[in-house]
């Protein structure tokens, strides 16, 4: 019963430190290094790695909170980007049907590039559809510009619907970032894994 609680304490634990460190990491790269990047979702990936979906949509939350209350008191209103927890679920969900099978992930350096790479390329591309879906409705309503905007303005200028622009202007950012945000938590992952080995034996980390 204790290991059990001491457990779930360290998973709620990590789970509120990823979604500070996803927020802070995000906002760092777009707000003060103009990265046309989110790079939002480093560490719940590496929560997904490690300790499975629900843990990795409950870092999103966090991140989320963190964003509403930044734009609450920078601006009295939240954005609406709390619907595109829509789109963490959407991107955690397709990687998890890859990265479900363990084994997968230890049958070599190419296979697993290989395997990581696809994961976050669908995972990319259903992103993509959900999120731009979600922009489409709330693309006027935006107070802080994302770093695909000027994209979808591109496109839709080009004679592209709204929409498709919405979802075709976050293909080419979406899928970059999604692998660059995935293969660093895979990274994270395997050293928090190497970490809890040496500190516990291996009892924090499944």
């Amino acid at each position: 019963m204790e290991t059990t609680t001491k457990k779930y304490l360290t998973i709620s634990l990590v789970v509120i430190v990823a979604g500070v460190l996803d927020f802070a990491t995000a906002s760092l790269f777009q707000n003060v290094l103009h990265v046309p990047l989110f790079l939002d979702m480093i560490f719940a990936m590496a929560v997904l790695f490690v300790y499975g979906p629900l843990a990795a949509l409950a870092v999103y939350v966090v991140n989320v909170v963190c964003g509403c209350l930044k734009l609450i008191i920078l601006y009295g209103k939240n954005d609406y980007i709390y619907l595109f927890t829509l789109s963490a679920f959407t991107i955690i969900l397709v990687t998890w049907l890859f990265v479900r099978k363990k084994e997968n992930l230890a049958k070599g350096v190419n296979f697993t590039f290989l395997y990581i790479l696809t994961a976050a390329v669908c995972a990319a591309l259903a992103c993509a559809v959900v999120s731009g879906i979600i922009s489409y409705f709330t693309f006027t309503q935006n107070v802080e510009a994302g770093p695909f905007d000027k994209i979808i303005f591109a496109f839709s200028g080009d004679q592209m619907g709204v929409l498709a622009s919405c979802i075709i202007g976050r293909i080419p950012i979406t899928v970059l970032d999604r692998i660059i945000t995935t293969f660093a938590g895979f990274g994270i992952s395997i050293a928090y894994k190497k970490y809890t080995i040496q500190m516990y034996g291996g009892g924090e980390a499944e």
